[in-house]
């Protein structure tokens, strides 16, 4: 067991965080489920990992179907590409349900989330050392670095959060990289983003890409986006639809009723572009005033049609 005196202080003071050096005599149930959490991602999120309600405060993390689907793609595949509306707890899943996963029983993983806004991926960091604090020290990695951009465990796997760009982790290597919101940042950055990066992270064999997003027009999201539906590509798509998602944490499923409310809150378009994801290569339907004939083509289809 941990010494007393570890216990009081923990590190730099907080009790809920092991400091380096401490020395921890596991049970045999405690080592089977160790070896148990290391193997299994998703019986690890679902037995050990916390999640901030609104309502609720502090609960445990139990997943929904399509967050299932989309911890069991990330652990078979090393290209995913998700796109997701607003408030669908991809943070949650992505960020403590695999990143921590991959960080704690991994020697010397280094992990790199980008964002959009530093702000954005910061959230990302802020819910895994969250999570982190609720789990029990015989699961915790001694803490040798714990700031609002980055954490380092006593294994030597690494966390950082920054804002997308060409310089972002130049220079450095990764076994993940998350890119979160991609389809927000700007196109001239997210282009110099992979002329530069892009290359370190083909160098390893089981290096990970995984970008999410909600749409936001024809940029290098939806050119991944349409490549990965077409199989040109490596990445592995994952299509969550808005009523696939719960209202809040551990609530009911979106219904129409919901669909309507928030719509009369925000605005149909608003409602089209964050949550019901409207892209490039969705379809839609229009009726020619030449020949009055109905057309079922793509957004991006009948934009290049009226320019």
């Amino acid at each position: 067991m941990a010494s007393s005196r570890y216990k009081k202080k923990g590190y730099l003071g907080n009790k809920n965080l092991k400091p380096t050096g401490v020395k921890v005599d596991f049970s045999k149930e405690q080592v089977k489920e160790y070896i148990k959490c290391a193997n299994d991602p998703i019986y690890f999120a679902k037995t050990y990992i916390k999640v901030v309600s609104l309502d609720q405060g502090v609960i445990p993390f139990i997943p929904y179907d399509y967050q299932e689907t989309i911890l069991e793609t990330l652990v078979n595949h090393r290209h995913v590409i998700c796109k997701l509306p607003r408030q669908s707890g991809k943070t949650t899943t992505v960020g403590p349900g695999y990143l921590l996963n991959k960080a704690l029983f991994n020697q010397n993983m280094n992990i790199a989330i980008l964002a959009n806004k530093q702000t954005a991926a910061r959230e990302v960091l802020e819910r895994i050392k969250m999570a982190y604090e609720h789990l029990p020290w015989w699961l915790q990695q001694g803490i040798v670095e714990w700031n609002k951009n980055s954490i380092k465990l006593e294994n030597g796997s690494k966390i950082i959060a920054a804002a997308t760009s060409s310089s972002a982790v130049r220079g450095g290597s990764f076994n993940i990289i998350v890119l979160d919101e991609f389809a927000h940042v700007p196109v001239t950055v997210a282009e110099e983003f992979f002329s530069s990066v892009y290359p370190t992270v083909t160098a390893g064999q089981t290096t990970q890409v995984i970008i999410i997003s909600t749409p936001n027009g024809l940029n290098m999201f939806y050119q991944f986006w349409k490549g990965a539906i077409n199989k040109q590509n490596e990445y592995i798509p994952i299509d969550i639809k808005w009523n696939e998602t719960p209202q809040f944490p551990g609530g009911p499923l979106r219904d129409d009723e919901w669909r309507k409310k928030t719509i009369q809150n925000t605005s149909e378009k608003q409602f089209q572009q964050e949550f019901e994801c409207v892209s490039g290569d969705t379809f839609i339907t229009l009726k020619s005033k030449e020949d009055n004939k109905i057309y079922n083509i793509t957004i991006k289809d009948a934009f290049e049609w009226l320019v």
